[in-house]
């Protein structure tokens, strides 16, 4: 199966950003490795995001930003862990292990958002279905630019094609057309 990579870079912010593609070599050992090679990439503190699909089973997004760790959201860690980017999945914290909130947040609040992340999955897999959660990582990792966690687990849980699960993301943020140009 074939694989798919682009780094991106933003330049600008909100309505006037303009992505464009970083050439990077992707091979890293862990994720600590690819946040280094990442940041090396641009000049400053602009976050970088590296998007990966396996076709036909997972799309992965990785990002950084200035001196901070590497956040990471795999659609299927499961099939992902199978990969030769399994190393960078290897220490995820599963679906429903992510610490929410901030140190000694309230538990209703932290059900809620389960509650709200079981019901997206729900929805996108359809009446009926079971639904196994297989995502794992940070869901959260691009809100601040303009997608917001329910669609990434959306995206994750109804098994969408990654290659149109990254484009309808690309889409919210504007790195559509230049992900598309480069496959």
């Amino acid at each position: 199966m074939a694989y798919f990579t682009a780094v991106l870079s933003p330049e600008g912010s909100g309505d006037d950003r303009d992505w464009r593609s970083v050439d990077v070599d992707l091979e890293a050992g862990s994720p600590d490795e690819l946040a280094d090679v990442l940041r090396g990439a641009v000049d400053g503190d602009d976050p970088v995001l590296a998007v990966l699909e396996r076709e036909d089973e997972w799309f992965a997004l990785v990002r950084t930003d200035g001196d901070g760790d590497a956040r990471v959201f795999v659609s299927d860690a499961v099939a992902a862990a199978d990969s030769a980017y399994a190393p960078l999945f290897a220490e995820l914290p599963a679906a429903g292990e992510l610490a929410t909130g901030a140190a000694g947040a309230d538990d209703e609040a932290a059900d809620d958002e389960e509650d709200e992340e079981e019901a997206v999955a729900e929805e996108a897999a359809g009446p009926g279905t079971l639904v196994e959660d297989v995502w794992a990582g940070d869901p959260e990792l691009l809100a601040d630019l303009g997608c917001p966690a329910r669609v990434l687990l959306r995206l994750a849980a109804s098994g969408e094609d990654p290659s149109a699960a990254t484009v309808e993301i690309g889409e919210l943020l504007g790195f559509a057309d230049v992900v598309e140009s480069l496959r």
